[in-house]
């Protein structure tokens, strides 16, 4: 009998934690793309703070602000249209 109570709660175990689980994946993956959009963002103040200008394109923030984006994970949305205008960004994750 205690071993079949013990079968019963590990099998509840881990039917209430998987669930709980993707949960908190997902909480990740969203807290992870935050961050991505964070740094984009706080590149984009120390570059029209240092050069009176926002980039044209997210490369230029790459190679000379040391900006670091995991291009296997992330797509980057940066649509730019003027030199004085903040671009519009958004963040995607890739895959699943």
């Amino acid at each position: 009998m205690k071993r079949l109570l013990l079968f019963a709660m590990t099998v509840f175990l881990l039917i209430v934690s998987i669930p709980i689980a993707n949960m908190i994946k997902d909480r990740n993956t969203e807290y992870q793309m935050e961050q991505v959009e964070s740094a984009i963002q706080r590149s984009l103040n120390l570059c029209y703070a240092q050069e009176g200008f926002y980039p044209a394109k997210l490369d230029y923030l790459i190679e000379n602000y040391g900006l670091i984006v995991d291009d296997r994970l992330y797509f980057v949305s940066y649509k730019s249209f003027a030199s004085n205008i903040r671009p519009d960004i958004t963040v995607f994750r890739k895959g699943n």
